[in-house]
């Protein structure tokens, strides 16, 4: 059988990063940030709810803290961190429909090589040995075919926040090839480090949902 070239990944981002940001979280304003995030705010439960990747979430506030859909505390801070962050930053502007790579934000280049290697990667060795498995999630996710490539959608991570996926098969000769692409208004919410955790995000929750089918096979 071949070996899967399917990499590890794992958060990486820490409770220290996550308590951080709650102490920021706290200095702002609830109805702002559900108005520029498009996130509803629950002013008698002091709450957000937010739709991650088709999950829902609850942050309290003003402690900031995140919840998971049974009002439960949960591990992946890359998520926590990645809700905190886009509450805080969401400035409520009009998708642009003009698609730019990781490599053209501010500071991209520079941080692109971890990037690729953590989520482009990933995401074309998933793509590329289960296909079938990739199409399941993306229809779970609601994602439209984008008609670029061998596979490719655009969806919706959370409210505000549009991505596309692009995957070309690779074969014995040439290994599989990945793109994703954020829409441009995205440069004024997320700094590159913001979207190193989105790409934690979005990689965490395909290799879970992936993960688990192979072990309904087993």
């Amino acid at each position: 059988m071949k070996q899967s070239k399917i990499l590890n990944i794992d958060p990486h981002f820490s409770e220290s990063s996550y308590i951080i940001n709650r102490d920021l979280f706290k200095n702002f304003d609830p109805v702002a940030m559900s108005q520029k995030s498009l996130c509803p705010f629950d002013p008698k439960n002091g709450r957000f709810e937010i739709m991650v990747l088709g999950e829902s979430y609850f942050v309290l506030h003003p402690s900031g803290l995140v919840l998971n859909a049974r009002e439960e505390e949960f591990d992946n801070y890359s998520v926590k961190i990645f809700i905190l962050r886009y509450l805080m930053n969401a400035n409520g502007k009009e998708a642009t429909n003009e698609w730019i790579s990781f490599k053209e934000f501010p500071d991209g280049p520079i941080y692109y090589s971890n990037f690729h290697k953590r989520c482009i990667q990933v995401f074309a060795q998933i793509g590329n040995e289960r296909p079938e498995q990739l199409k399941h999630y993306m229809s779970l996710q609601k994602a439209k075919i984008y008609g670029k490539g061998d596979l490719s959608w655009q969806f919706t991570v959370t409210p505000g926040v549009d991505l596309i996926w692009i995957l070309w098969f690779g074969d014995d000769e040439f290994e599989a090839e990945a793109q994703i692409l954020f829409d441009k208004k995205l440069t004024d919410v997320f700094n590159i480090k913001d979207l190193a955790i989105l790409g934690d995000v979005l990689m965490i929750s395909l290799k879970t949902f992936t993960l688990s089918l192979d072990s309904k096979k087993n």
